[in-house]
């Protein structure tokens, strides 16, 4: 909040404190989308894949999503094979920096 504050982006920056799922899931009823999107799932491939595929559904055309824990323990069990499977499915790229990935949407 800090860093919104000093940036001055109060007013474009919706910050929500409650699980990812639960507010992915209202902020699409509600017909909220947004531009930049950060899933902070949990490490295992089936909360990671899940929350990555909500975030989707409510990204503007050519926003962005991105989240950390890339490289775990967990590898292939974990984030990285849910990012990994949802950009091969959607036909996108990844780019990633130390523990963080990128996904650019490509529509």
């Amino acid at each position: 909040m800090q860093n919104i504050v000093s940036a001055n982006a109060t007013e474009s920056v919706l910050p929500v404190p409650f699980s990812t799922g639960s507010v992915l899931d209202k902020l699409c009823e509600w017909g909220i989308f947004g531009d930049l999107i950060e899933v902070d799932a949990g490490y295992d491939f089936n909360s990671a894949w899940s929350d990555i595929n909500r975030a989707y559904r409510i990204l503007k055309p050519g926003g962005v999503l991105f989240g950390h824990n890339y490289f775990t323990a967990a590898d292939d069990r974990g984030v990285r094979r849910a990012v990994t499977l949802f950009a091969r499915v959607y036909g996108l790229k990844i780019k990633l920096e130390r523990q963080h990935w990128v996904i650019h949407s490509g529509y």
